[in-house]
């Protein structure tokens, strides 16, 4: 019983397989390319034949005055549709063997692709196919090759930043851990000032944690604002006071540049003070004691610019196009989670605006933040 259960099973694979195989691409090209070749060959013999007959009578009544074919005149006519026969046959049989070679050409990349698209759907994004044409085929050949190419960046970006945020919350963890088993024990008495410390610890991860779900959130569209008609430049000076501290422990100058009088935009108040902030403070913490930082708002017909610029050792040209990827550390080597300006970036393009950097290599760095006056306006 076994046995027999298994040769059915076997058996229903096999047709299985043949019946998929039969609804392919390949055998539907073949087989309709056949059917219209068979149809016409046929069509083609019937109607030879018949006027064949038609006019072989009319030769005979005109020329020889008989109305009736005889036994050599039957003959010739059934040798001749026999003849016709045969080499609609062989036409037919010729039309198979092509059509069965173009369907099998234009299906192989389409066979390819699918053993491709198999590979990816397991997790082998460093998959390619050929491309060996132009046309439709090859379009999608192009197109699968760039998606796989995303795919395999978007697996690499997305290993790098798990690794990044365990490395992230791993030091505080540390910290905090370590404090507390030594409270505990009695090797350090539990003083405001340790309390403190670990205080601000916590406070560190509570921010940490918030960054990264802003971010998260804002990558898929699905971080909510509070817009409101706003003026950018108050949005500015408010957060430039807020910085200048800041500014007076390092002796440095912050020069403002804006205008008094610039039209409202709905933005989201706290999410623009945030990225206002990260650029005040990187621009702080990346330039030297006594230097000079200018924060400036220019009005064209179309948008708003506003710029921070300092004139500390730069960036260099290799590293500006990663500098608002998550967790890079170029400018952040010296302190910070490496998340701010990426979550600057997320925040202004949801509030339709562009933000960029640029830095000559005479140094000195200017993040430049474009707002439309209108959403459509970009």
């Amino acid at each position: 019983a076994t046995a027999s259960a298994a040769e059915t099973a076997e058996v229903s694979t096999m047709f299985k397989e043949r019946g998929l195989r039969l609804k392919s691409v390949q055998w539907k090209v073949a087989g309709s390319t056949f059917l219209l070749l068979a149809f016409t060959v046929c069509s083609l013999i019937v109607l030879t034949q018949q006027q064949m007959e038609s006019a072989f009578g009319d030769y005979l009544s005109l020329h020889l005055a008989v109305m009736e074919h005889g036994a050599a005149e039957t003959m010739f006519i059934h040798s001749v549709h026999q003849s016709l026969w045969w080499v609609g046959l062989f036409f037919i049989l010729l039309g198979f063997i092509i059509s069965s070679f173009i369907a099998s050409g234009i299906t192989r990349p389409l066979r390819r692709l699918t053993a491709a698209a198999e590979e990816v759907r397991h997790g082998h994004f460093d998959q390619r196919v050929t491309v060996t044409s132009e046309d439709e085929v090859g379009r999608l050949a192009t197109v699968f090759n760039q998606m796989a190419a995303e795919l395999a960046r978007s697996e690499k970006s997305q290993r790098d930043f798990f690794a990044s945020i365990t490395h992230e919350l791993r030091t505080p963890l540390a910290v905090l851990q370590g404090s507390l088993e030594n409270m505990t024990t009695g090797v350090t008495e539990p003083t405001p000032e340790r309390l403190f410390a670990l205080q601000e610890e916590v406070m560190r991860l509570n921010r940490l944690v918030t960054d990264l779900r802003d971010l998260s959130l804002a990558e898929v569209h699905e971080l909510r604002l509070h817009k409101e008609p706003c003026s950018l430049g108050q949005l500015a000076s408010q957060t430039a006071m807020l910085m200048q501290p800041l500014f007076d422990e390092k002796q440095q100058e912050l020069r403002r540049n804006i205008p008094a009088k610039l039209p409202l935009l709905p933005l989201d108040k706290d999410r623009m003070r945030q990225v206002i902030g990260n650029l005040l403070v990187n621009a702080s913490r990346h330039t030297q004691n006594g230097s000079h930082i200018e924060l400036a708002i220019k009005e064209t017909p179309n948008e708003l610019c506003l710029t921070v610029k300092d004139d500390g050792p730069g960036i260099p040209a290799e590293e500006l196009p990663h500098i608002f990827d998550k967790f890079y550390q170029s400018r952040n080597a010296a302190g910070g989670s490496g998340i701010g300006l990426a979550l600057a970036k997320q925040y202004v393009e949801i509030q339709h605006g562009k933000i960029s950097v640029s830095s000559p290599p005479t140094g000195g760095t200017c993040f430049c933040i474009r707002l439309p006056k209108s959403p459509k306006a970009i």
